[in-house]
């Protein structure tokens, strides 16, 4: 079962409709069309931090039975598509965790540093 497909599963579960749960996850009704129906071969990992929390479920939660993956979305955009992939799901796991991990700490340290700015704006 693609990751799309447990994304659609989920949303209809919940009794949403498709421009309910773009809104939800900040995407367009069409982005999501296309992640459901396995069109988008590349979803990025906060996308999918969000879907996860959303659904409260784990990241194994979509790539269970999933050993393969084709054309990584990197986080800057950028995408690895040397081919196949052929990695365990523990792996992949493990980087997606410590790639949203990084994320936040980065965007926190943005915050901090906004509010420091706006202070020193201030005179605080």
């Amino acid at each position: 079962m693609s990751i799309g497909f447990k994304i659609k599963k989920l949303r209809e579960e919940k009794k949403l409709s498709q421009p309910e749960l773009a809104d939800i996850l900040m995407i367009s009704q069409s982005k999501l069309s296309n992640i459901e129906n396995g069109q988008t071969k590349s979803i990025d990992f906060l996308l999918m931090d969000k879907v996860c929390h959303y659904f409260e479920k784990d990241f194994e939660f979509f790539i269970e039975n999933t050993t393969q993956i084709n054309n990584i979305k990197k986080l800057d955009g950028s995408i690895n598509n040397h081919g196949t992939i052929n990695l365990f799901p523990e792996v992949i796991i493990s980087e997606i965790r410590k790639l949203v991990e990084d994320n936040k700490d980065k965007e926190n340290l943005i915050l901090a540093l906004r509010e420091e700015n706006k202070n020193l704006r201030n005179g605080k």
